[in-house]
């Protein structure tokens, strides 16, 4: 397994995925990706993968079982903190590959190419309502660092240290 940038003839195809766990989120009761919200940033995420930001996961007949955006630059949330980290975003694994371990794999995988860049963060945020989502990146290392106001929800930082 590996994640190799998204090309821009991809687009369509992360667009659905997040779509599809937008709405399996919904299913839930889940706040954390509506729809309408969704689709307003639709641009916003082809501008990203056109910027090489987005990365896929291919596990079965090179079809793309998860995508990711990881961004570098020091985000407001996060007070601009000019530390060394990477932030991950839009974690989304097709439905069809949900419980498997995937996303424990692909944020291994992560934590290890950063390791090999020197990076010391790994930084993410979740809705703080969303406690399952929650218990799952603390599973994965992730220390929460805070919850802050952001528009109509509050958003729960975490962050996992990779070096020392």
């Amino acid at each position: 397994m590996n994640l190799r940038q998204v090309s821009t003839s991809e687009s369509d195809i992360v667009f659905d995925i997040l779509h599809e766990n937008a709405i399996w989120l919904l299913s839930k009761g889940i706040f954390q990706w509506p729809l309408d919200w969704l689709e307003s940033i639709h641009s916003e995420i082809k501008s990203s993968i056109e910027s090489g930001l987005f990365y896929a996961v291919e596990i079965n007949n090179n079809n793309l079982s998860a995508v990711i955006e990881i961004r570098s630059t020091p985000e407001e949330i996060w007070q601009n903190d000019a530390a060394d980290a990477l932030y991950i975003h839009k974690l989304a694994i097709c439905r069809k590959y949900a419980d498997s371990g995937l996303g424990r794999n692909i944020l291994t995988l992560i934590k290890s190419q950063a390791l090999q860049q020197n990076i010391e963060y790994l930084r993410l945020d979740c809705v703080a309502h969303n406690t399952k989502l929650r218990e799952y990146y603390e599973s994965c290392g992730f220390d929460l660092k805070g919850i802050v106001e952001a528009g109509e929800v509050n958003l729960a930082l975490y962050e996992h240290q990779i070096r020392s």
